[in-house]
């Protein structure tokens, strides 16, 4: 269900996207504003990045297989970083163009209205589709749909400023019209990194600050189980929306394999009551006092971890 809905603000996106390119495309090269041109341009690579997110999303929605156990998810972290390249593209390929005409003073004084009111009709439609695409991307947590929110949320700043140069044009200063495809273009390449090191932390197994939080509630659950101690090795990655646990535990070493099983169902259980954000939890279990090296992941060597379990120890709590 929430594919199909990232699919259909997708689409729309895609059509008015696709309405709006066509009309600011001719519009600059029947006036001859840089401007019109550079934001029509822009636009142009929105078709080909609302593309890419219909194509990602539907990738993305694929269940797990043989050669994908962790299912598709990625797709969409992997759509992202092309909406990022073809975003760069167009902002160097406008820096240059725009340069070139400052340097060579190759700008027009616009007559007609027309262009003036396509910047609006422009700054509108921008408008609209930040509001679905960004609630959409928000509500499902989609990362292709939130890397196209901001470049529209970019498209609504370079429409503006494509209105003022034009209006400035129409008021006699036409070195405005190049000068304002200087600055969208300097924009543009800003939110093309923006959006490219926004989607670095999932492909590479890592978590955004604001993820952090997710260690919390499991080491908050694990002291909602009684018998459970010194969590450590915990790793946490993306997939998707969702968070793939794993994570090593230790138990008295009296109990029998099934008691030690009902341990970590116990754990799991807590944590999945928690959050619906899981994807997966993985728990290893070891004997209380078992040394070793943790080289990777959190556990009781961090600060607050020894003050949280400092009074869960083998004699106080020594198990069934």
């Amino acid at each position: 269900m929430n594919q199909n809905i990232i699919k259909r603000v997708a689409f729309v996106a895609l059509l008015t996207n696709t309405i709006l390119a066509g009309f600011k495309v001719f519009v600059g090269i029947l006036f001859n504003s840089m401007a019109v041109l550079a934001d029509g341009i822009d636009t142009s690579t929105d078709i080909l990045t609302s593309t890419v997110v219909l194509i990602s999303t539907k990738i993305s929605a694929k269940p797990p297989d043989e050669t994908h156990p962790y299912g598709h998810q990625k797709s969409e972290n992997i759509g992202a970083k092309i909406v990022s390249f073809v975003i760069f593209y167009a902002g160097v390929s406008l820096l240059i163009e725009s340069i070139k005409r400052l340097v060579t003073g190759n700008y027009f004084v616009i007559t007609s209205f027309i262009p003036l009111l396509i910047t609006i009709v422009s700054l509108i439609g921008k408008t609209f589709l930040f509001i679905i695409e960004y609630k959409t991307g928000k509500k499902y947590n989609s990362a292709s749909m939130l890397a196209e929110a901001l470049n529209m949320r970019n498209d609504i700043l370079l429409s503006t400023l494509v209105f003022l140069g034009v209006f400035f044009n129409k008021l006699g200063i036409p070195w405005m019209d190049p000068v304002v495809g200087v600055i969208m273009s300097g924009i543009i390449i800003k939110v093309a990194f923006e959006i490219f090191t926004e989607n670095v932390y999932d492909l590479m197994d890592g978590l955004k600050p604001e993820d952090m939080w997710i260690y919390n509630t499991i080491f908050n659950s694990c002291k909602e189980c009684d018998g459970v101690y010194n969590p450590h090795k915990v790793r946490v990655r993306k997939i998707g929306n969702l968070y793939d646990i794993d994570m090593d535990i230790e138990v008295s070493p009296h109990l029998t394999v099934s008691k030690a099983h009902d341990l970590t169902l116990c754990l799991k259980k807590k944590i999945l009551s928690k959050t619906d954000r899981i994807f997966d939890v993985v728990i290893h279990v070891e004997p209380i006092g078992n040394l070793e090296k943790e080289p990777f992941g959190l556990g009781e060597k961090n600060e607050k971890i020894n003050d949280d379990f400092s009074n869960n120890s083998i004699n106080n709590n020594p198990g069934n």
